[in-house]
């Protein structure tokens, strides 16, 4: 396993929701995050962008030290 570090994540949809807004985070191999909050608020989006299966618009995923956010989610060795 690996840490996982989030910074500035921007994600808006083309109705111009945001779902993230400069969400930054850090989570250290072994550690253990739980995501809550109301429906749409995010949380998957967040998830989604860490696997790859979103796009972010602004900010960058780090697994590690490598920065996977340009990579496609089967080069990022996670999973849902």
């Amino acid at each position: 396993m690996a840490s996982i570090t989030i910074e500035g994540a921007r994600r808006v949809f083309s109705d111009g929701t945001r779902a993230l807004d400069g969400v930054s985070l850090a989570i250290q191999d072994g550690e253990f995050l739980v995501l809550v909050g109301p429906s749409g608020c995010g949380k998957s989006t967040l998830l989604r962008a860490v696997a790859g299966l979103e796009v972010l618009d602004a900010g960058r995923v780090l697994i590690g030290d490598s920065d996977v956010t340009a990579r496609p989610p089967g080069e990022r060795d996670v999973a849902m």
